[in-house]
C-alpha cells in the first residue's frame, strides 16, 4: 500500500439522502481528527461560486482514504457512481484506499467494489444494528487501524532514500573501511584484483586441481596395473613361442656337431638290423 504522512486525507463519498449518516461517522471521526491522525472532506464543503466538479475531482485525487458511504440511493445516483469509479480507479494503481461502510440493505455485491471487504467487518449494514453506535464504533476503530498502517508504512525507511546530498557517498564510505581498501586500485583502471578476489581464485584453481585428481587417479591405476602385468609375463611367452617355433612341423632340424675321427682308426659301421 503507498505511505502516507499524517494527517489523513479522507474523502467521504455519500448520497443526499444519507446526509445524516455522513454527519454521524464524522462525529466518530473526531477522536481521531483531535488526534491529528486525519482530515474529512466532503461535497457539503464545496465552497459557493467554486467549480463544484473540479473541486470535487481535485479533493478525490488528493485523499489517502476515500471512504463510500454505501446505500440503496448511493448506488442509484449516477454522480456518486462516478465518485465511486474514479476512487477505484486510484485504489487499484496503489494511491489511496477505498474503505465501503454499508448503511442499509442493498445489492451490491455484483458492483465494482465488491471484492473489498466492506465495513462493519460482520457485513452487517449499520441501520440493521440494534444499537447503531455500536456499529459505527466498529467501523470508527477498523478505519483507525487502517490509518495506523499507512503511518507505519510513511515511517519506515526506504531503500532509496537519498533525502540527503551526501548519502551516496556515506554509503560507499560504510562498504569498506578496511586500510587495505584505500590502496586498491578502481574499478576500470587496469590494476591488480583485489587481495580477496586473488584468495578466490587460487581456491577455485586449487579446487580444480584436486577434482582433476580424484577423476585420473583411477585412471592411472589400471594404466600402471596392466603395464606391469605385461613386463612380467612377456619373458614366459617369448620362450614359449620360441620351444614351439623350434618344435613345430616347419621348424628347420638342427645340424649336429661335427664329428671328430682319428687317422688311422676304422670308421664305426652302422649297427645292423635283424
Amino acid at each position: 500500500m503507498f505511505p502516507a504522512p499524517l494527517p489523513i486525507d479522507v474523502f467521504i463519498s455519500y448520497a443526499a439522502a444519507n446526509e445524516k449518516q455522513k454527519d454521524v461517522l464524522r462525529k466518530h471521526l473526531s477522536a481521531l481528527k483531535r488526534e491529528g491522525k486525519v482530515r474529512t472532506w466532503h461535497t457539503g464543503r464545496v465552497g459557493v461560486g467554486s467549480d463544484r466538479e473540479a473541486e470535487l475531482a481535485a479533493r478525490l485525487d488528493a485523499a489517502h482514504l476515500i471512504v463510500l458511504l454505501v446505500s440503496v440511493d448511493y448506488l442509484a445516483a449516477d454522480a456518486q457512481w462516478r465518485e465511486m469509479e474514479r476512487a477505484l480507479g486510484r485504489h487499484n494503481a496503489g494511491r489511496a484506499r477505498v474503505i465501503p461502510i454499508l448503511l442499509d440493505a442493498c445489492d451490491w455485491e455484483g458492483t465494482p467494489f465488491s471484492a473489498l471487504a466492506p465495513l462493519p467487518p460482520n457485513r452487517v449494514p449499520v441501520m440493521s444494528w440494534k444499537r447503531e453506535s455500536e456499529a459505527w464504533t466498529s467501523v470508527t476503530l477498523a478505519i483507525r487501524a487502517a490509518i495506523a498502517d499507512c503511518a507505519r508504512r510513511s515511517a519506515a525507511p526506504t531503500l532509496m532514500d537519498t533525502s540527503e546530498p551526501d548519502h551516496a557517498a556515506r554509503t560507499e564510505r560504510t562498504l569498506d573501511t578496511s586500510p587495505a581498501a584505500a590502496t586498491l586500485p578502481a574499478a576500470g583502471t587496469g590494476g591488480a584484483p583485489p587481495a580477496r578476489q586473488r584468495g578466490r581464485s587460487r581456491a577455485s584453481i586449487a579446487a580444480r586441481a584436486l577434482i582433476a585428481i580424484l577423476a585420473l587417479g583411477p585412471i592411472a591405476a589400471i594404466a600402471l596395473f596392466v603395464e606391469r602385468f605385461n613386463t612380467t609375463r612377456q619373458p614366459a611367452g617369448a620362450a614359449a613361442d620360441a620351444g614351439l617355433a623350434d618344435a613345430g612341423p616347419t621348424a628347420r632340424p638342427r645340424t649336429p656337431p661335427p664329428r671328430t675321427v682319428t687317422v688311422g682308426e676304422p670308421e664305426p659301421r652302422p649297427p645292423r638290423r635283424p
